[in-house]
């Protein structure tokens, strides 16, 4: 496509008539892609996509955006530092308030980053992208899921102390056990540490049972000792309750760390567990509560004596 071509659609902006030129758009895209002309078809697509966003149209910025990551697709681009900018810029420029266009754009790209690039759970930079910005829309939920995949934990932690601020002090160890359990199962042991470092800055009340075994755990999984990990799931019996799922990640976190067999699991099946478990925010509330009850004396807050020895 030459460079008087993309001048005269982008002239047209100006007139106001978006949907036919969205339709201008589209039918050069079919007849370029049909042609195999993959760098006509990436700046036709570009270059719309960014214009159609400068002037606040974002569901035909949304449409023009997914033709962009379907021909990448379609002629197998890899993943590179080359193909990823036009990706990240576009995605930077949507500031609408309908979010739904964006966030499908950027899935469907962190789907062709897993297909084409190095990393088959998807370009970690791209799921950090989106995390950050389900954040600031505080969609907490599918954030986290996006931050077990990213490269940012500082930005994980930072939404944890948001997504926490309104629960009660007592069940802020919840929002972040769930996440560095989600790190710890796609065996993620150094963002899970860098993750609970930063998260103890912004909390109140670092020393909790369910804390301590956080921090024990971390430093059980930098070594093989599998029995001290059993014996830390013992002694925190009572504060690993307070949510049902635990058990279920502490038994992926055996697997992954030391290949202790998942009994009733396929093989492919424990991410889209993890990520439909890792949800809702606190805690159960009597669940905390009866972290108070008679039982509760037979746990040392500062949790298990770990004897340099049992770590070596």
């Amino acid at each position: 496509m030459s460079e008087r071509q993309l001048l005269s659609l982008e002239s047209k902006f100006t007139e106001g008539n978006f949907y036919d030129l969205l339709q201008s758009y589209k039918a050069l895209y079919f007849r370029f892609s049909s042609q195999k002309k993959y760098k006509e078809t990436v700046n036709l697509l570009v270059s719309g996509t960014l214009n159609f966003l400068k002037y606040e149209q974002y569901s035909c910025a949304a449409e023009l955006a997914k033709n962009l990551v379907e021909t990448y697709k379609n002629f197998q681009t890899p993943y590179s530092n080359e193909s990823k900018v036009n990706i990240v810029k576009i995605f930077k420029e949507f500031k609408g308030e309908d979010s739904r266009g964006k966030v499908a754009f950027m899935r469907d790209a962190i789907d062709w980053s897993a297909k084409f690039g190095s990393d088959s759970k998807g370009s970690p930079e791209f799921h950090t992208l989106l995390a950050n910005s389900l954040s600031k829309e505080h969609d907490f939920i599918d954030a986290q899921k996006h931050f077990i995949f990213s490269d940012s934990p500082q930005d994980f932690s930072l939404m944890l102390k948001s997504w926490s601020s309104e629960a009660d002090e007592d069940e802020k160890d919840l929002f972040i056990t769930r996440a560095i359990f989600g790190y710890l199962c796609v065996k993620n042991l150094k963002d899970a540490n860098t993750l609970y470092q930063d998260s103890l800055t912004w909390l109140k009340e670092p020393n909790t049972p369910l804390l301590n075994f956080d921090r024990y755990l971390l430093l059980t999984l930098e070594r093989d000792a599998l029995p001290l990990f059993n014996i830390l799931r013992q002694k925190y019996a009572i504060a690993l309750k307070r949510d049902p799922q635990f058990s279920k990640y502490l038994d992926q976190i055996a697997n992954v760390f030391y290949k202790v067999p998942v009994q009733n699991s396929s093989p492919f099946s424990f991410l889209t567990d993890i990520l439909g478990g890792l949800v809702g925010g606190g805690g159960n509330s009597n669940s905390s509560n009866n972290n108070n009850n008679s039982n509760s004396d037979s746990m040392d807050t500062d949790g298990p004596t770990i004897e340099e020895d049992m770590l070596d």
